[in-house]
């Protein structure tokens, strides 16, 4: 009576849920994140989610803190590394995450509909539109130069833009060649 597990399997209850789609995707975690032993480290306190100024630190599945771009970016304002107490966010993890823009076939200018919104937001400059005859674009992505805060996502009119972990990511551009010539 009132044995309490600390221990959460987020795949498990994904399944249960009739999510398995997402069984193989990382979720997305604050910056700082220990990864390795987040779920172990992680009190579930919700400090990180509270001093969270943009609010893109959110609650998720079983109570762990996730980000969600959907209001807004990252800053890397550093506020919530510094109220973590358990060590799941850590100063020591350089860069804070892993994670990039993805941009999918839904995206409007590789369908020659005049759309920038990702782009222009894009303070790094990461994101690349090449012009193609026809008024198409072809999109790159430049991972090296890519900070993952996620500024591209709510500006998308399409939700054609997604961060996801790098390890999920293909090397310059989330569409592929064969999506790029077949979209051309």
């Amino acid at each position: 009576m009132g044995m309490h597990s600390t221990t959460v399997d987020i795949s498990r209850r994904n399944l249960l849920r009739g999510r398995v789609r997402d069984l193989g995707q990382l979720p997305l975690r604050p910056p700082w994140a220990v990864l390795s032993s987040f779920h172990t480290l992680c009190s579930r306190c919700g400090d990180c989610i509270k001093s969270c100024e943009e609010h893109v630190i959110v609650m998720t599945d079983g109570g762990f803190p996730g980000v969600n771009f959907k209001q807004g970016e990252c800053s890397f304002c550093g506020d919530c590394v510094t109220v973590c107490k358990t060590g799941a966010l850590s100063r020591e993890i350089d860069p804070p995450w892993s994670m990039v823009a993805q941009i999918n076939d839904r995206c409007l200018s590789t369908k020659g509909i005049t759309c920038r919104s990702c782009g222009d937001v894009c303070d790094t400059r990461a994101i690349r539109f090449k012009l193609k005859v026809g008024g198409r674009a072809d999109l790159s992505i430049e991972n090296n130069k890519c900070t993952g805060c996620g500024a591209c996502v709510s500006v998308c009119p399409v939700d054609a833009v997604s961060v996801s972990h790098m390890l999920e990511q293909q090397p310059e551009s989330s569409l592929d060649r064969d999506q790029q010539e077949e979209i051309a």
